[in-house]
């Protein structure tokens, strides 16, 4: 197949953002596919130009990547006109219609990507499918772009039973052409290692009880909520390991490390830990979670619809995210039982060897197919 990927963003030599996205494009490329990426690139927030396309073999398939420039304009709104949006938008189509070839399908990253694409994809009479996997999903301002989009979209994967409830609840499509998929990692990356090895190469006493975070430093992911909660503990003293950055720096005198990592270092820092921690507000699936999970961590997250597909009793302790007394009593259960926390740490790798992005990729793949216009 050929397939053309909209994305608001993709990662490049100098950024490592939306790294899902690319994992699973040449996931996609390696059976054999076709892959055209369209990830318009904000000079303004950047301050710099994108440079030539990339074009890289992967197995028997290909992925190229075509970064139009577009000038951002944030959240300026002139009379419910936005600049930022049109010109976003604007850039996407110059793209799509400057790549030669014509796509079997074209596979929206997001609602805000297809409410870009739609009319052109209709024109063109190309088949158009939606990942749903935002946390919020926006509603669309334009009510006649919608009922465009709930006729004629051909599938529409959500990574969560929350995403398919809110997309059907929205009206943006039918129940009957969702599939839940939820996220998935690369499991020769985020995986169980020797736990001892890791303590000592990061210079960490092997007789701590570490908990790990990953993810923005902000209100809705909680990282200020877990440093509070571990100041709460009584007894030893619970150490803590905060990747990430943003506003919210968590403040605590047990933080052994705290600041940002290459995606592909992350899995020795959360192998030295004994439990991960987040207590996120919103999610459509969280990645770290999942990434957690394929290095043996039991979870503790918040008792929300978003995390049902992925967390239950067998993996992890659910509580009320913003309920920080909640999330200490979490972690401080799992310091004190050893037997729990190893039969969660089972758990999780269990659940975690079922979310391999290869897997993902060939459910994809497959779901794709079975929804492609049949021709006599």
């Amino acid at each position: 197949m050929r397939i053309f990927f909209i994305t608001e963003d993709y990662p490049d030599k100098y950024r490592s953002t939306y790294i899902f996205v690319k994992q699973l494009v040449e996931e996609i490329a390696a059976r054999g596919n076709e892959c055209f990426v369209i990830a318009p690139h904000s000079v303004t927030r950047t301050k710099r130009l994108s440079y030539s396309k990339e074009s890289i073999k992967i197995g028997s398939g290909t992925v190229e990547v075509h970064r139009p420039n577009y000038i951002s304009t944030s959240n300026l709104v002139l009379g419910g006109f936005s600049p930022g949006l049109y010109l976003h938008k604007r850039a996407v189509l110059r793209a799509v219609r400057k790549i030669a070839r014509t796509p079997d399908a074209i596979y929206c990253h997001f609602w805000t990507s297809a409410y870009e694409v739609v009319k052109y994809a209709r024109s063109k009479r190309i088949p158009l499918f939606v990942a749903s996997g935002e946390s919020v999903i926006d509603v669309l301002p334009n009510e006649r772009v919608r009922s465009l989009l709930y006729d004629y979209v051909s599938g529409v994967i959500c990574v969560s039973s929350k995403n398919k409830e809110e997309s059907v609840s929205l009206k943006l499509t039918k129940a009957d052409i969702c599939k839940i998929i939820p996220n998935a990692v690369n499991l020769t990356l985020f995986c169980k290692l020797d736990r001892l090895t890791c303590r000592q190469e990061m210079g960490f006493s092997q007789s701590d009880y570490i908990i790990a975070y990953l993810g923005w430093f902000n209100e809705r992911k909680g990282a200020r909520r877990v440093s509070e909660a571990l100041k709460r503990i009584q007894g030893k003293q619970v150490k803590g390991i905060f990747i990430g950055e943003g506003p919210d720096v968590p403040e605590y005198a047990g933080i052994l490390f705290c600041g940002s990592l290459p995606h592909d270092e992350i899995p020795k820092y959360l192998n030295a830990a004994d439990v991960f921690v987040l207590p996120t507000r919103k999610e459509g699936c969280c990645n770290a979670i999942i990434e957690a999970m394929a290095c043996g961590l039991p979870i503790i997250s918040s008792d929300r619809s978003f995390n049902y597909d992925i967390l239950d009793e067998t993996n992890s302790i659910l509580c009320d995210p913003d309920n920080v007394e909640a999330l200490a009593e979490a972690i401080k259960l799992l310091r004190d039982d050893l037997d729990l926390r190893q039969k969660l740490s089972q758990g999780a790798l269990g659940r975690a060897k079922k979310l391999s992005i290869a897997n993902r990729a060939a459910t994809i793949e497959s779901f794709i197919k079975a929804n492609l216009p049949k021709h006599d």
